[in-house]
């Protein structure tokens, strides 16, 4: 014996005429293709901006360069101002060719293995994002 499922009312219940076959079910509406990859291509595109972002430091906006001024923000962190401003604490007088980890930098300065092909330098700054990624070495002197 077999009985109606959910899907097949039993004739004769209220509702479903006698021998009609119950209503299709409308489908979900699909999304096209081009709609998938138009979403998952603004997906993309807001982490690539985000990750380039972080990994050039802001896209280098507020990096210095040769004769900008900093002020120290913190150990690893400085802000570049104006130089005859009194907030200025260092000159930039180079930028080291090489990229060192914030251990690997700490090492080498003990050591005056930074920023010796800049005659003026007195002070080697590091900027990075992480202390084990490379970062940037600064070579300055006092402003």
């Amino acid at each position: 014996m077999t009985h109606p499922g959910p899907e097949y009312p039993a004739p004769g219940q209220p509702g479903t005429p006698a021998g009609a076959s119950p209503a299709p079910q409308a489908e979900p509406e699909k999304k096209s293709g081009a709609k998938k990859w138009a979403g998952l291509a603004g997906t993309v595109a807001v982490v690539g901006v985000g990750a380039a972002y972080s990994l050039t430091g802001g896209f280098g906006i507020g990096d210095p360069k040769v004769d900008d001024c900093v002020q120290m923000q913190g150990e690893t962190d400085f802000e570049v101002v104006d130089c005859g401003s009194a907030e200025a604490e260092y000159k930039i007088v180079g930028i080291h060719d090489e990229e060192l980890t914030f251990p690997d930098f700490e090492a080498a300065a003990a050591v005056d293995e930074v920023c010796q092909e800049f005659q003026t330098w007195e002070v080697a700054l590091w900027i990075g994002d992480m202390e084990t990624e490379p970062g940037t070495i600064y070579c300055s002197e006092p402003a």
